[in-house]
């Protein structure tokens, strides 16, 4: 079952709260304050909740992003080792393109 931007940013942001500031930059980014380990097995529960593993985009020891599809887009997720940071960016799918989230 796919989920939606809701559901993962609000049980990632939920996970956030209680361990680092959120910080909003604009209306689809988040970008909070935490070690990379916890960044990590953010993503790792979010992969967990919809049965499929992430795209990843960039994995270097320094630097994880991932994609991770919901059924109204998707959900883009990085982790910085070197600022100890996680970012989470929701991007729709343009309709009028005729796309869909859907792998």
């Amino acid at each position: 079952m796919r989920l939606t931007f809701v559901s993962i940013i609000s049980g990632a942001l939920g996970i956030l709260s209680l361990s680092a500031a959120v910080h909003a930059q604009e209306a689809n980014t988040r970008i909070a304050s935490m070690p990379y380990a916890d960044c990590l097995a953010i993503i790792a529960e979010a992969s967990g909740e919809i049965d499929e593993q992430p795209v990843r985009l960039v994995d270097t020891s320094d630097q994880t992003t991932v994609r991770i599809p919901a059924s109204d887009g998707f959900v883009t997720v990085s982790c910085s080792r070197s600022d100890n940071q996680m970012m989470l960016t929701k991007s729709p799918v343009p309709e009028a393109a005729g796309m869909s989230a859907s792998r």
